[in-house]
């Protein structure tokens, strides 16, 4: 593994390390990113791709474009002046590496190793390939490069590059707020959880400004989408803070709210069909309320109104409701 440069990125507060790697220093790291993420998008099978002849250029001894990868890991600034410290550093997270760009052309060398035995195996594994990689990038910055390197061409929706950014936190928890996948087949009964994929809707119109779900992404909406996250704060998990601000407005109403539930004998004019949400923990929960409330907060983020979240849960905190006149401040 050969250092061929390194250089600061500013605009999302990285490093990016240029480095020269034999085929079988590439071998393991490929492997894993092709088993690791339940999130990752299908290769290309066609026969008729440009993936299919690389194959045969691979074994040829053809050059392939630089394959870019993301490390989470900060490393100490100190030791990023010397290449040994780098290249160990970079061993040793291995098995934290992300594909930005290059996943495809992955997969074809995965084939070509498959297919090679013995003498020619040992020679293609002797061969040079060149990788990027976005050392301490934050999931901000990785989603903000994911759509710069996709742009112009026919990339994943902004959703699903965000669930496969953000789909630890299926294992986990922020600050006890936990997810639910839809494989887990159950209904959600505690005010702490969350339907992921619900999650990433309302975080996706958030990033947007836009309520309206983005099942046809266009360029000009990845191009606002990329404006909106160069304004974003790198020093912070945006989505963590994002919806702790959401659970934040989802308890406040909970709490004011007591345990009202809708009750057609109080009404003297009935509904002719069921009504939004019959309490207030149903109708935060909605699809609509819920990217109503990220492209709301986005817009005010855009207008300087509010410029952090924890303004947000302040304000948030602030909010009551007058019973006797059925008016909220």
């Amino acid at each position: 593994m050969k250092i061929l440069s390194k250089h600061f990125d500013t605009r999302i507060s990285t490093w990016n390390i240029l480095l020269e790697v034999s085929y079988k220093e590439y071998y393991p790291i490929a492997e894993n990113v092709k088993l690791k993420n339940v999130f990752q998008r299908k290769r290309v099978k066609s026969s008729k791709t440009v993936y299919s002849l690389l194959k045969d250029d691979l074994k040829a001894g053809c050059i392939i474009p630089p394959i870019i990868l993301a490390l989470n890991q900060k490393m100490p600034e100190i030791e990023i002046e010397k290449d040994i410290n780098i290249n160990n550093f970079i061993k040793e997270h291995e098995e934290s590496l992300q594909i930005l760009d290059g996943l495809q052309r992955t997969f074809t060398i995965l084939d070509v190793i498959s297919e090679l035995k013995d003498e020619k195996l040992l020679n293609f594994f002797q061969k040079k390939l060149r990788i990027e990689v976005y050392i301490g990038i934050s999931k901000t910055g990785i989603l903000y490069r994911m759509l710069t390197l996709n742009t112009g061409q026919t990339p994943m929706s902004l959703r699903h590059q965000i669930e496969i950014l953000y789909n630890d936190y299926l294992k986990g928890n922020i600050e006890g707020i936990t997810f639910t996948s839809e494989r887990d087949e159950k209904a959600i009964t505690n005010d702490n959880e969350y339907n992921f994929k619900e999650a990433i809707e309302v975080f996706n119109s958030y990033i947007n400004r836009d309520e309206l779900a983005l099942d046809k992404q266009d360029i000009l909406r990845n191009i606002e989408s990329l404006e909106n996250l160069s304004k974003e704060n790198q020093e912070v998990e945006l989505f963590e803070e994002f919806i702790k601000s959401f659970h934040a407005f989802f308890c406040k109403f909970v709490t004011i709210s007591g345990d009202w539930i809708y009750n057609e004998d109080d009404f003297d004019q009935k509904l002719n069909k069921a009504p939004f949400g019959k309490s207030p923990k149903k109708l935060i929960k909605r699809s609509q309320v819920l990217t109503g409330f990220g492209a709301a907060l986005g817009k005010l983020f855009n207008s300087k109104v509010i410029t952090s979240f924890d303004q947000v849960r302040e304000i948030i905190n602030q909010i009551s409701f007058e019973n006797d006149s059925h008016e909220s401040i």
